[in-house]
């Protein structure tokens, strides 16, 4: 259970509500931050750069048993812009990306809440000489939830996992041995 903050439950009860998508994509030595508003907004000490009308965000459409990916698409990036973005960013497959959903007032980010998180998969780059766009595609980190785990219930993983617990040794052992219980009548003959 998520407490929210006195001011962002003020700011959520209010007529109007001011909200804005935080878009941080960890590169290595340059992370990308960006919003969707005109102007920047610092939320956990990271500045996120306001991008309106730049840029898309496909639509968060998870439904049980089926997590889909994102795209992000980025238009009018200056060539400049784009070399710093990618100077340090050798390995774009598995950089960290995250979007949290920002309850705003007046320039202040109240609170922000994580929205979605992934790794990113692809991105490719258009370009027309002047300027270019940007087209991510990621995966979400809820896929990993759905694949399974190479782990068994046998004596091997069980050590691996707790060394010295010896739980499961005698399961290979006392499989398939049948259990026989005394007869109501053992009990009687005891006393």
């Amino acid at each position: 259970m998520r407490i929210i903050a006195g001011p962002a439950l003020a700011a959520m009860s209010a007529a109007q509500l001011a909200i804005a998508q935080l878009v941080y994509m960890g590169f290595p030595g340059l992370p990308i931050a960006l919003n969707n508003w005109n102007l920047p907004l610092v939320y956990g000490g990271v500045t996120y750069m306001g991008a309106a009308g730049l840029g898309s965000i496909s639509p968060i459409e998870d439904s049980p048993g089926e997590i889909k990916g994102l795209q992000f698409e980025m238009s009018g990036v200056p060539i400049e812009n784009l070399a710093l973005a990618l100077a340090d960013s050798t390995i774009v497959q598995g950089t960290p990306i995250s979007i949290r959903l920002a309850i705003v007032s007046g320039a202040q980010v109240l609170d922000a809440p994580l929205d979605w998180t992934g790794l990113i998969d692809t991105m490719s780059i258009q370009e027309d000489g002047n300027t270019c766009s940007i087209a991510v595609t990621a995966e979400s980190t809820a896929v990993d939830l759905l694949r399974g785990t190479s782990l068994t219930t046998s004596d091997a993983d069980q050590r691996f996992l707790y060394p010295g617990d010896r739980a499961f040794e005698y399961i290979v052992s006392q499989a398939n041995v049948p259990i026989v219980w005394p007869t109501k009548q053992y009990y009687i003959d005891s006393r």
